[in-house]
């Protein structure tokens, strides 16, 4: 039939132009965003698995990140231990040194050097967090990477460097070695708090006598600290005394409570009586009175009522004891440092394994959201060559059906 109110093949027209048009526009988006999936009604199941994949991306990527810094840290912590190996390597060779019984140096001097890297050791562990002042990397450090299932908690998502050990000179075992060989009083002299900036003994003289108790029986030493008209301070005292007992292998010091004490690095020897260069130990006696050489009466070191002790004995075993105790000591530090570097090593490659697998796992992902969401261009390509042309028909068919009705009009002639 033949209609002038209802046009049916315009309206066919119109309606699969309207078709080919959103054809032509769901191909242009998809040329120009380069995805397949541009809204959630394009592929709603696809999109939803595209994006968990991008999310595992996104992880994995700053998994790396994570893991890269990981690796940072222990390579600091590495260069810290192995530094900290270097100063062992010293302190061996002066505990070796200082550990011969023909050892004719200065044991003091070696002990200073000795001391210093054991402070030094303390501080470069703090430094690099395995120290007992800052222990931050101690223990199990956990570098969280991503890319697990999650059946095992966070455990597969995540490296962890076990047995990282505390390295200062305590942990290892290092702070109380000494190579002096110095032998400790069995008591302090006098009663008086040295470590005080108070001056002491004005207008008095202390007389202080050391015999020896060794093969120089007969080696004694006279000292007289005279504190003068002002008086001294606790440090003028003891400068006062070490400069007449050092060369003797006396030292003056204070102890925990600055009462005065004294330490002797002594060597046995077969050397003349009386020889300084020769160090002997030695009984210590405070004068209590005033003798033949011209000490006054003690009082302790400058205060009322100070009571000096009558006599203690600087006594001990060989001066290398304390150096040989010290090769033993650092030889098992060594070994613990070892295991310590052997845990910052292989947490190490734990790590850059770990990178690894993490970096795969990423390009896996990639590769299987692109074939979900990313458009296909060659075939997008040939579906808008395909659409113009269908858009440009049905135009031309439109313009056709929409000629039809005017024939009917010559029906009317």
């Amino acid at each position: 039939m033949i209609s002038i109110q209802t046009n049916y093949a315009a309206m066919v027209g119109a309606n699969n132009l309207n078709v080919n048009n959103s054809f032509q526009t769901k191909t242009i988006e998809a040329l120009t965003s380069g995805y397949r999936i541009n809204s959630s009604g394009d592929d709603p199941a696809g999109l939803a698995v595209a994006n968990q994949y991008a999310a595992n991306v996104a992880e994995l990527t700053q998994g790396v990140i994570n893991a890269n810094s990981g690796v940072s840290t222990l390579q600091i912590i590495d260069g810290g231990m192995s530094n900290i190996s270097t100063m062992l390597d010293r302190m061996q060779t002066l505990a070796t040194e200082s550990a011969s019984g023909t050892f004719t140096g200065n044991r003091a001097t070696v002990q200073a050097e000795f001391s210093t890297l054991q402070t030094e050791i303390n501080r470069e562990a703090d430094n690099i967090g395995l120290g007992a002042n800052n222990s931050a990397n101690a223990g199990t450090l956990n570098v969280y990477i991503g890319g697990g299932s999650g059946t095992n908690g966070t455990n597969d998502s995540q490296v962890q460097i076990q047995n990282l050990a505390l390295v200062d000179s305590g942990a290892l075992g290092v702070s109380s070695a000494s190579v002096d060989g110095a032998l400790q009083t069995s008591g302090a002299i006098g009663n008086v708090n040295l470590n005080t900036s108070n001056l002491l003994m004005a207008g008095t003289s202390q007389e202080f006598e050391f015999a020896a108790a060794g093969p120089n029986a007969d080696q004694t030493v006279d000292v007289t600290v005279d504190g003068g008209q002002s008086g001294l301070t606790g440090a003028q005292i003891l400068t006062s005394l070490n400069a007449s007992l050092n060369p003797y292998g006396i030292s003056a010091t204070t102890d925990a409570s600055g009462y005065l004490t004294f330490t002797s690095d002594y060597a046995q020897n077969t050397a003349a009586p009386g020889d300084p260069a020769v160090y002997t130990p030695f009984t210590v006696v405070v004068d209590a009175a005033a003798d033949s050489d011209g000490g006054s009466a003690a009082a302790g070191i400058a205060a009322t009522n100070a009571t000096p002790v009558g006599s203690t004995v600087i006594s001990g075993s060989s001066s290398t004891a304390n150096a040989l105790l010290a090769v033993t000591a650092i030889n098992n530090a060594i070994t613990a440092l070892g295991s310590a570097q052997g845990a910052v090593g292989a947490g190490e490659n734990d790590l850059n394994y770990a990178i690894g697998l993490a970096t795969s796992q990423s390009t896996n992902f990639s590769s299987a959201e692109s074939q979900i969401r990313d458009a296909d261009v060659a075939t997008e390509a040939a579906n808008l060559t395909k659409a113009q042309v269908m858009q440009q028909a049905a135009v031309a068919a439109m313009a056709q059906a929409n000629a039809a009705p005017q024939a009917l009009l010559k029906l009317l002639q």
